[in-house]
């Protein structure tokens, strides 16, 4: 909680970069997250910025959990509350480091726990291209330290702060597990080339909730990314292909339950209209009872602004289905939380393992203070199977609130 009060603190009454009207109050808080300090021309610090963010949500699930109804309220959780320091030394080092500073045990009965928690991300990134001329090669970054596997997924390559659904899809959290509320440690290479990004990583398997060791499996991740919004006369058009392989023996820690994954993903936009679709098929390294063989599955989300830069309606439809028939899940929050023994003792939920999945989402995003403070309802409707055996089928009623100093 400490920690959080000076984040706070720095935020609120360190200097902000320009004057605005009075009755702007609100354009003290710039862009990402507050910038305290910027100088290009400075040898030593170039840019530091501290902030940070807090989700709190609530949620209403009614259904059928294994043959019997089901009805679970989550009437506030503090979903995550992170404090961000970011910024550029010597024009070429660039740092990215968000804290945990909440720890919400409400689904198991416990309390709220506001004080540093573990480390989601700390990135560490040297340019050589703001260094030396690389001729059309305009950025190569080398990177070493905890951050997310963005390229597997467009839900995971959009900032938690600016996804159109209150949760990321079932198939977002098959492909990036955030265990322990931490990213994986690694190292990757980054080059852009005109409109090309391609990027290859390896990561340690371990969650550590500081950084992982490497004493045990490996993921590695390739990747090419290329913007078509030129050629195809758009505003947005983001195409990216990935590939990812995990090599992790019996004894070591699994980052995810695939073993490999080819890992699609678009991002259109044009107008007030946006259309948003990943999809990944792969095999499960079926070390869990029932969980191996291959997998697929697609996400397909639609946005329209109502009100432009105001109110945004969404659509989701997200399928998988598995060989295993264990081979896929249900999320964590609420389905699987409602399962829990403290929550009415469904064992069946509570694994919430099956083999086929499909959900359909409908919301609203309202942007408060652009940039700052948002809010975002919806309604969605999944069920899950195994091997033909309903493991759940019903409907969610989501709201959260999101703020960022």
């Amino acid at each position: 909680m400490r920690l959080l009060l000076i984040l706070l603190w720095m935020r609120l009454w360190l200097p902000a970069a320009a004057d605005v009207e009075a009755g702007d109050w609100w354009k003290h808080w710039p862009e990402g997250g507050g910038l305290v300090f910027e100088d290009q021309e400075s040898a030593w610090l170039q840019s530091l910025h501290v902030g940070g963010y807090a989700h709190v949500q609530a949620a209403h699930v009614d259904g059928d959990a294994g043959g019997g109804g089901l009805s679970y309220t989550r009437r506030s959780d503090w979903r995550r509350v992170r404090g961000v320091v970011k910024g550029r030394v010597l024009r070429a080092l660039d740092f990215n480091i968000h804290l945990n500073l909440v720890q919400d045990e409400g689904a198991a009965g416990g309390g709220v726990e506001f004080d540093y928690h573990s480390v989601f991300l700390a990135e560490l990134a040297v340019d050589l291209a703001r260094m030396i001329d690389l001729g059309d090669i305009s950025s190569l970054q080398l990177g070493y330290g905890k951050r997310k596997l963005v390229e597997l997924s467009e839900e995971i390559d959009t900032s938690v702060n600016s996804i159109l659904s209150v949760e990321r899809s079932a198939l977002a959290g098959l492909l990036v597990p955030f265990r322990q509320s931490t990213a994986p440690t690694g190292a990757w290479v980054r080059m852009t080339r005109g409109d090309e990004l391609v990027s290859l990583g390896v990561f340690t398997t371990d969650s550590s909730p500081e950084f992982g060791g490497w004493g045990g499996g490996r993921v590695f991740l390739a990747s090419w990314r290329h913007d078509f919004s030129e050629s195809w006369g758009l505003d947005e058009a983001l195409v990216s292909i990935t590939g990812g392989w995990q090599d992790a023996a019996a004894a070591d820690e699994l980052y995810s339950q695939w073993e490999w994954v080819a890992a699609p993903w678009m991002r259109l936009g044009q107008g007030r209209w946006g259309l948003r679709v990943s999809g990944a098929v792969g095999q499960n390294d079926g070390r869990l009872p029932g969980a191996g063989g291959a997998f697929g599955g697609a996400v397909v989300m639609p946005s329209f602004w109502l009100v432009e830069g105001r109110l945004q309606g969404v659509l989701r439809y997200a399928v998988m289905a598995s060989e295993g028939e264990a081979g896929l899940r249900l999320p964590s929050r609420y389905l699987r939380e409602a399962g829990l023994a403290e929550n009415g003792g469904l064992p069946l939920l509570a694994a919430g393992a099956g083999d086929f999945h499909e959900s359909a989402y409908a919301g609203l995003v309202c942007t408060i203070v652009p940039e700052h403070f948002t809010l975002l309802a919806g309604l969605e409707w999944e069920r899950l199977e195994s091997r033909d055996v309903r493991v759940f089928q019903g409907v969610t009623a989501w709201f959260s609130t999101r703020l960022i100093f």
